[in-house]
């Protein structure tokens, strides 16, 4: 990593900061930007009954499955798998739950999210239900009886009855139900009808909201479409409130990070108006994984209607509340918002380098990994509206995600607590006049510590920076005192404050003390690694590994994970869990060490304590030079999400620092070391 947040407001490709708001005013008048209103008419006694039928087994065929076990508020009206599981599939995605497969079936597609679809008038990723709200005309995969038909009043009624026939969504294998025996989709629903009907509550409830009416599956559609349009209306996003008018609700980076969505990203192509999506049918390049809808294949948008440009097309979904809907795409195989970005920063690149790693704990059989031969079809149908390299700089990257990330999510979301404890870090890198400002303002004795840092090897590269909680595991080397840290990153965020950057992160940190004999199995084999990389690789030459030395790397590696072994630390079990493999088969890896003075000092900001350590490192790069960098992090307690912006601009303006004062960059383990340690495990 090259550069940081705190470098962003001092690139000159960016708006400047007397600019940015009116630049942001033409986009907001050039793709038709309006805020989300809020669902209007509201019938208390259908939306209430609509959330017993949501939550009620009488549905299913077999009674086993609920809408809420797909769409759990819990785990934000998705079941956070890439590809659903049906009928037979047991329990939900959310506070250390999984979601199991059990005896249900691999779906092709993820679940769509439930957020703010009131007006919404195409449903499913292929549109295969769609509503005209001028003619009035609905559209449906299998025609729908005129009664039902009469009664069904937008795309999301209609699309809420598809589900309930569905074999092996809600409906349940022949056999094993006369819903499911029944010999359509009518007579499916006929049935459900009757059984709902069939419980005096239900009974009651229906004769009183319509009277007189015969009820029929529409009915059923409608009370579960009023449930979800006034229940799950989230969006009190401070994106809503910039365009409101009030230029604050957004910070700098947002800003910026807005500013590249309509410009340099060209999202707006496609995620434009009030919804933030034109609803339109694209091929983006996604890959195939999952069993797919056709002969292990999907062909989107084309399955209804066969046109050149429907080719392996979805719809574009809405975008408020998409951090945190993970995983990403019609069929779940982009598991973070930064690798969505990096996937419209080079789309050809990221299909054709696809690689599906199967670490789900979920399912009982594997999914089917992306087949590559269908690769030159898929690029030659890639929409037109698509850039196939937008070039991104870094920090136009991660301003974009924290754009997508913060400022299109609720509020009420947004400052929703994290199950557990968890600590508070922000970091800030340094200049040298800025090193030096706060060291002479902090004097006091510098202690020397050294760092090594290790990531989870799987086929196909370094693992724990990628997941959705990026996990560190460092050892640290004080004096004579070493410490396995093993730190998850729930949340982060950055706060700005006149040209100033500051990234925060929330994180459950662990610590466990590594004795002299543990560290000395570990510390040995792993300098030796990189000493052998830097022989290689000196400055004067860049020359390939030889096999020898790659067989040398390979049982230093081996070591390495031996000691790891007789460690027993307290994260095996967790990184075990996430990359769904027995912690003995995860295989541990250096990435990159370094060595640091560090200077630490207390403050008390907004009532806190704030422990601050001042750095200067010295990282050794794959040549063997020594880079000179300079930071200052800060540990402190527990802070809700509500807080960290006044917090974290009070713990800026302290350090009474300047936009020279901050800046550079910190390398990050590079493609060397990737591809020694994949040539030596290989």
């Amino acid at each position: 990593m090259r550069f940081l947040l705190a470098g962003f407001f001092v690139a000159a490709s960016f708006t400047c900061h007397a600019d940015i708001d009116q630049k942001l005013s033409e986009y907001i008048e050039k793709f038709n930007l309006s805020p989300l209103s809020r669902p209007q008419g509201v019938n208390a006694k259908l939306a209430q009954l609509g959330h017993e039928l949501f939550e009620d087994p009488v549905l299913a065929g077999n009674r086993n499955i609920t809408c809420r076990d797909c769409h759990h508020p819990r785990s934000m009206t998705v079941d956070g798998l890439p590809l659903s599981v049906g009928e037979g599939a047991e329990g939900i995605q959310a506070a250390g739950r999984l979601r199991l497969q059990k005896n249900g079936k691999i779906l092709a597609r993820n679940t769509p999210s439930l957020f703010n679809l009131d007006g919404v008038n195409t449903l499913f990723w292929d549109g295969r239900v769609s509503f005209n709200p001028e003619t009035k005309e609905l559209t449906t995969p299998v025609p729908l009886r005129n009664d039902v038909k009469a009664t069904l009043r937008s795309a999301l009624a209609a699309q809420a009855i598809f589900p309930i026939a569905d074999h092996a969504e809600m409906r349940g294998r022949p056999g094993s139900n006369e819903i499911a025996d029944a010999k359509s989709e009518q007579e499916a629903w006929d049935l459900v009808t009757k059984r709902v009907l069939a419980v005096p509550e239900y009974r009651a409830l229906f004769s009183e909201i319509y009277p007189g009416q015969v009820i029929n599956i529409g009915h059923l559609g409608e009370a579960l479409a009023e449930f979800q349009r006034a229940a799950f209306a989230f969006n009190e996003t401070p994106y809503d409130s910039y365009l409101r008018g009030d230029k604050t609700a957004l910070n700098e980076i947002q800003k910026v990070g807005m500013e590249v969505f309509f410009g340099k990203g060209k999202c707006g192509e496609c995620h434009k108006g009030q919804h933030l999506s034109n609803f339109e049918f694209h091929n983006i390049g996604v890959p195939q994984i999952g069993p797919g809808k056709t002969a292990g294949d999907d062909l989107g948008r084309h399955q209804w209607s066969v046109q050149s440009d429907n080719l392996y097309a979805f719809r574009v979904p809405a975008l408020r509340n998409v951090a945190l809907t993970a995983p990403y795409m019609h069929n779940g195989s982009i598991k973070t918002l930064a690798q969505v970005v990096e996937h419209y920063d080079m789309i050809v690149e990221s299909l054709t380098g696809f690689k599906l790693v199967n670490n789900w704990k979920n399912y009982v059989e594997k999914i089917a990994d992306h087949d590559h031969r269908n690769d030159d079809l898929r690029v030659s149908a890639l929409s037109t509206k698509l850039t196939p390299k937008l070039h991104f700089e870094e920090e136009e990257e991660k301003a974009l995600t924290e754009f997508l990330t913060t400022a299109l999510t609720d509020k009420r979301l947004l400052a929703r607590e994290f199950d557990g404890d968890y600590e508070t870090y922000f970091r800030l890198q340094l200049k040298p006049s800025g090193f030096e400002k706060l060291d002479h303002r902090f004097s006091g004795v510098r202690d020397q510590e050294t760092f090594y840092y290790f990531d989870a090897f799987l086929e196909g590269g370094f693992f724990l920076r990628e997941l959705a909680q990026p996990i560190r595991l460092i050892l640290v080397k004080k004096g004579d005192r070493t410490d396995l840290v093993f730190r998850e990153q729930i949340y982060k965020t950055a706060v700005a404050d006149d040209g100033l950057v500051l990234g925060g992160t929330f994180n459950r940190l662990e610590k466990q003390f590594v004795s002299s004999e543990d560290l000395g199995a570990i510390e040995g084999p792993y300098l030796d690694i990189f000493q052998r990389i830097y022989t290689y690789n000196n400055g004067t030459r860049n020359d390939p590994l030889p096999v020898t030395e790659l067989a040398i790397i390979r049982s230093d590696i081996g070591q390495i994970n031996d000691g790891f072994r007789r460690l027993k630390f307290s994260g095996a079990d967790r990184i075990s869990d996430v990359l769904n493999q027995a912690k003995d088969d995860v295989l541990y890896v250096p990435t990159s060490f370094n060595r640091k003075e560090t200077n630490t000092f207390s403050l008390t900001v907004e009532g806190k304590p704030v422990k601050c350590i001042l750095q200067r490192s010295l990282l050794r790069t794959e040549t063997g030079a020594v880079e000179e960098t300079w930071a200052i992090e800060f540990e402190t307690t527990k802070i809700l999400k509500t807080e960290v912006q006044k917090f974290g601009k009070s713990l800026l303006r302290e350090l009474n620092l300047s936009t020279t004062e901050i800046g550079g960059g910190t390398p990050s383990p590079s493609k060397l070391t990737q591809e020694v340690l994949e040539k030596a495990l290989n």
